[in-house]
């Protein structure tokens, strides 16, 4: 129903009403302001005689029914027809449920009671319609507040009505909540329908069809289909009810959201099943002690059914057996104490064979805490206590065993170690711990050792042999090692455990001797003393069937700056590495020395031709490119390599060495990391070296060399605070001249200084020229080399520059490669603290490559750090390098420093680095290297660089 409104004062001012008699009228007005509802009255033709202030509201007439419209307008035509019929029909009342349409068009679904009135009261009026409640409509339902919607809500219950004849739905708010509808949602019968799931639907609709036509009540399970694809279990109950005074029967009833009782019952269905299949024995004793629940493995071992235990006293099912011995001994500490009890039984398995049994007495809590009960369970651990005690024995033996012991899991980490390892090892066992074996590793096994262990050992299930590993403060040693694999019950690896005993070598055996005089002790390769031996052999005319010889010699580029960064040790574990990776590179019968230093030689039989040495060097090439980690430090080497053929050297190994070292010169001189074969020196050579040394000086004169710029790009705002300076030289006769050429052609001429101070003269006067346009260039940054740094006066040099062009020395950044640091650490200090007293800017290129200490970084200015591209560029599918560049960025925002990241070429790059924190970056991603009128150009606009802009590798200058 329609709340109750209250009669306005000045009802009668918004009262329609038709011409009439004035005493007709008053009688008229005072029965509707005694109505306190909506009501209107009719004539014989439903024209509307008069309304009440209510009836008017409700419908969208706030200033009262205009007194030319009809009833008709107001309602359907079938609900007009029905009206037509009453008053046609001469009965004095009827109830209808009829829908009202609005002044704004919205149907309004409402009951309606219309009552004839006597003729002599009112001439013209002849029936007065009173609303008596509103209802909602399939198009725009409106919720009947119904009393207990509040308590229906709280208990997830609610009440319904549906008309049988249209199908039409009364329903309460709480009916919309449980069908996940909105109140103002379409329902009929056939959309409830729709909403139940498809596997419930023809239950249903059968069992509602069945409602209808024999008026049969009905209960069932659902599922209901929510809008929002949610599922909920709902129960409905309903049934016919009788025509009512409007003469439509309606299906009347409750649905009730069960949810989460469905989802309780399905819980203790499982929780059922998992106790009646566990093997342990589980029961329950309420606070008498008598047995209100087992599972089966309980009844099965007191011999008893359920019907004959429960409900009897546990010392009456079980006899005075040991189980109620310990329950009966400990109620008071259960029941009264509220205290878990765990003890052992003994008792008689059903092959008369004793067994061992744990006992857990729970005390059960009601809702209030209180116990009421102890819930018992009893699992046979026979097994269990027999392995404990045969581990406890083991383990007697393992700590006073006086080999070591190491155990891994299947995954090959360490789980165990004995007192023994840590005292052969030197490693505590807190030490080892989830790290892996390979923590011992002496890296004097080639990798196919390691891959033939494993393969016997997984096909065999032991591996048995002597091995070389490394203690704790880096001495090598020789071991004898036992590794077997231990399978559970299910032939499955579980783990592996290997036992090791030190195998001391005698100082004064005459085989330590003749190791000590022809092996290197640092690598364990022949040294020079054999190398010479097998070289000579090789090359001796007497051999019949000899072959042709290679001798290869291979220096580590700039191995000193890693001695001087990282320290000896790592250098020495380097030197091994090294060594190792070129073992596996060559054959067997191949010769590999380690002749001096950062030197090894390779002595290969059966070269027949240069291409064959060729391969060969390409070969080592390629296994060196890949990165060595040396305790946690991953670092990256090249090598250069001279190669002499026999055929040059006229059975002379002197010679032959002197070749290979001529050709491994040239190499260094010519740039490093590459390889050269010895040959007679053409006629002209040194002539043609000169002439291109003329040809570089004549291009500083006359333009060839041209500086370039490239961008530095703040991350987030897409801004170039900066440019760093590139070189590129347009030789006519030659064409582009790479960069490793022109370094190595300026470094051989003796020209670095020459063109160190051409660049910054001309770097000093562009950044004039960008300064008096007023063009943002932010800071230029110049790359200084080694011997800028060392032989030249670079400071007073720098500071006449910037004086003679005017310059603000902030506008200008020097580059240090972060090797120089440590090559030549007091020139690289006294050179940057001169720097800082100009003003100018002081950055480190090439970061990551060496070891860069922060207490290194704290004491000299530095304004900015430059990531190697090689970090960058194997980010985000290196996980080490990505952790380097982490560290390092996270090292450079400690010590408040600027970062770039150099090689930045795709989206994926620049997210992580923005992640990272920071935010400064150049590469190829953003603009190559620009002339300066187009730098400007892209400058100013803050736009993708022009499509003519060259495009290859860039390095920083000499």
């Amino acid at each position: 129903m329609l709340p109750l409104m209250h009669r306005d004062h000045e009802t009668k001012e918004h009262t329609t009403r038709v011409d009439s008699s004035p005493q007709s009228a008053v009688e008229l007005r005072r029965l509707l302001e005694a109505l306190p509802c909506g009501a209107v009255v009719l004539d014989a033709h439903q024209q509307v005689a008069a309304a009440t202030r209510v009836f008017s509201t409700l419908l969208g007439y706030p200033q009262g029914l205009t007194g030319d419209l009809n009833f008709r307008d107001l309602v359907d035509a079938e609900d007009a027809a029905r009206v037509d019929d009453f008053l046609a029909s001469g009965e004095a009342e009827m109830s209808h449920s009829l829908c009202l349409r609005t002044r704004a068009g919205r149907p309004l679904r409402t009951v309606m009671r219309f009552s004839r009135l006597a003729s002599g009261n009112a001439p013209v009026a002849a029936v007065v319609g009173i609303l008596l409640e509103e209802r909602a409509v399939a198009s725009t339902p409106v919720q009947s507040k119904l009393p207990a919607d509040e308590a229906q809500a709280f208990a997830r219950v609610a009440n319904w009505e549906i008309d049988v004849a249209t199908g039409r739905t009364l329903a309460s708010r709480t009916w919309y909540e449980i069908w996940g509808l909105e109140p103002d949602t379409e329902v009929t019968l056939d959309a409830v329908f729709l909403r139940i799931h498809p596997d419930d639907r023809d239950l249903a609709r059968a069992a509602v069809q069945q409602a209808i036509e024999a008026a049969v009540p009905f209960r069932f399970r659902h599922r209901i289909i929510r809008p929002d694809g949610t599922l909920r279990w709902a129960e409905s109950a309903g049934r016919l009810e009788l025509a009512d005074s409007d003469g439509a029967p309606k299906l009347a009833g409750v649905v009730m959201d069960i949810t989460q009782r469905r989802a309780a019952e399905e819980a203790l269905a499982r929780y059922y099943d998992i106790v009646s299949a566990s093997p342990d024995r589980i029961a329950f004793l309420d606070r008498a002690c008598c047995l209100l629940a087992a599972n089966a493995a309980f009844l099965t071992a007191i011999r008893q059914t359920g019907e004959n235990a429960l409900g009897k006293s546990l010392q009456e099912v079980e006899g005075q057996g040991p189980l109620s011995d310990l329950v009966y001994r400990n109620l008071g500490r259960c029941l009264d104490g509220g205290h878990p009890v765990v003890d052992d039984i003994y008792e008689s398995g059903p092959d008369g064979q004793a067994r061992e049994s744990e006992v857990r007495l729970f005390p059960h809590r009601d809702h209030e805490d209180k116990v009421t009960g102890i819930v018992v369970n009893i699992r046979d651990v026979t097994s269990v206590r027999d392995s404990e005690r045969r581990l406890l024995q083991s383990a007697v033996v393992y700590a006073a065993t006086s080999d070591g012991v190491l155990m891994t899991d299947a995954d090959g980490r360490i789980v165990a170690v004995n007192a023994a390892f840590s005292r052969i090892t030197g490693y505590a066992e807190a030490e080892v711990l989830g790290r892996k074996p390979n923590l011992l590793n002496s890296h004097w096994h080639t990798k196919s050792f390691f891959t033939r262990m494993w393969r016997r050992l997984v096909k065999q299930g032991v591996w048995e042999g002597e091995i070389w590993n490394r203690r704790k403060d880096g001495e090598i040693y020789l071991q004898r090692l036992h590794i077997r694999r231990v399978l559970d019950g299910r032939g499955k690896v579980t783990n592996f455990v290997g036992v090791f005993a030190e195998r001391p070598v005698s100082a004064n055996g005459p085989k330590h001797v003749e190791y000590l005089a022809h092996y290197d002790p640092l690598t364990k390769l022949p040294n020079r003393l054999l190398f010479d031996s097998r070289l000579a052999y090789a090359m001796d005319p007497a051999r019949r069937n000899r072959t042709p010889v290679a001798l290869f010699l291979l220096d580590l580029d700039r191995f000193a700056n890693i001695n001087a960064s990282l320290g000896h040790q790592i250098g020495d574990e380097l030197l091994r590495a090294v060594g190792l990776r070129l073992r596996e590179t060559i054959r067997p019968a191949d010769t590999l020395a380690r002749l001096s230093g950062d030197q090894f030689g390779l002595l290969f039989e059966g070269i027949q031709t240069q291409t064959e040495a060729q391969e060969i060097a390409r070969r080592i090439r390629s296994a060196l490119q890949a990165p060595m980690t040396v305790r946690g430090h991953q670092v990256f080497v090249t090598m250069s390599m001279g190669i002499a053929l026999e055929a040059c050297a006229s059975n002379d190994t002197d010679v032959m060495f002197a070749h290979a070292a001529t050709a491994l010169s040239n190499v260094k001189h010519g740039g490093r990391d590459a390889f050269r074969i010895y040959s007679e020196p053409p006629v002209g050579t040194s002539t043609a070296r000169q002439r291109l040394a003329e040809m570089l000086r004549s291009g500083l004169e006359t333009g060839e060399i041209e500086l370039l710029f490239e961008p530095r790009v703040h991350l987030e705002t897409g801004r170039w605070p900066g440019a760093e300076l590139r070189l590129r030289w347009h030789q006519p006769d030659l064409g582009p001249v790479a960069h490793e050429r022109l370094l190595a052609l300026v470094e051989s001429g003796g020209m670095t200084v020459e063109l160190g101070q051409w660049i910054l003269a001309e770097a000093c006067r562009q950044l004039r020229d960008w300064t008096l346009r007023g063009t943002p260039i932010g800071v230029l940054s110049v790359s200084i080399s080694e011997t800028q740094l060392t032989r030249f006066d670079l400071v007073p040099s720098l500071e006449r520059l910037l004086r003679s062009n005017e310059l603000d020395a902030g506008r200008l950044e020097l580059s240090f490669a972060e090797s120089l640091l440590f090559k030549h650490p007091e020139q690289a200090r006294e050179v940057i603290n001169g720097l800082h007293r100009l003003g100018v800017g002081v950055a480190l290129s090439e970061v990551g490559t060496s070891w860069l200490a922060p207490q290194v970084l704290r004491r000299l200015p530095i304004r900015r750090l430059e990531i190697h591209r090689n970090f960058v560029d194997a980010m985000p599918d290196s996980p080490d390098d990505l952790a380097i560049v982490q560290a390092l960025i996270a090292m450079a925002q400690a010590l408040d420093i600027d970062v770039t990241a150099d090689g930045v070429r795709d989206d994926r790059q620049r997210f992580i680095l923005l992640n990272l924190g920071c935010l400064e970056a150049q590469g190829d991603l953003f603009a190559p290297p620009l002339r300066a009128p187009h730098y400007e150009r892209c400058l100013l606009q803050i736009s993708e660089p022009p499509t003519d802009a060259p495009v290859e590798p860039r390095l920083p200058l000499v």
